[in-house]
């Protein structure tokens, strides 16, 4: 079940008043979790020295656009949290599928956290529905029975925000959907990785998941998992310890 820089640039920035990831993928305050509340998966830590978390999503938890799942943004935490976490067994186990619909996430999600132990989920969705005009309203409904669902099975989630990529706007009205997952997660009191807001801040400095060279697409894709990684694992490591 496990799942599956930047080659063009890779930028040497440091921005005053910035959670520092890495050069070219800090994390503004703004956008970071800094007093993010995880207490299932800190007790699983505590009495067990053991994290397991569960990435469940379509094709950006996949990583399809890395070419390799080494690469996906759920392998690369796995290892950021290791070195964040000595003396703990961790372990993100990837349920990522392209072309999947909330829906079917939604109704197997305690299913899958009962199946793996995990007690922390990371849950990416709407891409699919952007795409396809999903009524948002009846989006709504399969986000908060996802987050239900979770909930029931004891453990914590922390929601991603939708993927951004130029030209997504043509798509949709994503802002409708991405109010849907704010929404969500603030009627569970659950957190949201502001996933959306990161990537156009990244993008302006360079790091941009389709780069105009498309020899450069895979390498950029594969930085920017591994700055989600990074950003990610810069929460929840804290917030388990």
């Amino acid at each position: 079940m496990r799942a599956l820089a930047l080659a063009a640039v890779i930028l040497s920035l440091t921005l005053p008043g910035v959670a520092h990831a890495e050069a070219g993928c800090a994390v503004p305050p703004a956008l970071a979790l800094p007093n993010l509340k995880l207490p299932h998966a800190r007790s699983l830590v505590h009495a067990r020295h053991t994290l397991v978390v569960l990435a469940v999503g379509s094709a950006p938890t996949l990583g399809a656009a890395a070419d390799g799942a080494a690469f996906s943004y759920p392998s690369r935490l796995e290892v950021r949290l290791s070195a964040l976490l000595p003396g703990v067994a961790v372990a993100v186990l990837n349920q990522g599928a392209a072309h999947r619909s909330t829906q079917s996430m939604a109704r197997h999600l305690s299913e899958m956290v009962a199946e793996s132990g995990a007690r922390l989920v990371l849950w990416e969705t709407g891409g699919r529905e952007v795409s396809r005009g999903m009524n948002v309203d009846s989006y709504a409904s399969e986000v908060q029975l996802g987050l239900d669902e979770i909930q029931s099975a004891g453990a914590d989630a922390i929601l991603l925000d939708l993927q951004y990529t130029p030209g997504m706007m043509r798509l949709a009205p994503i802002d409708a959907y991405r109010q849907v997952i704010h929404d969500a997660a603030a009627n569970s009191g659950v957190a949201v990785f502001q996933r959306y807001e990161l990537m156009i801040d990244w993008a302006q400095h360079g790091l941009t998941l389709n780069p105009t060279d498309s020899a450069a697409r895979v390498p950029a894709a594969r930085r920017l998992y591994d700055c989600i990684a990074a950003a990610l694992a810069q929460a929840i490591a804290p917030a388990v310890r």
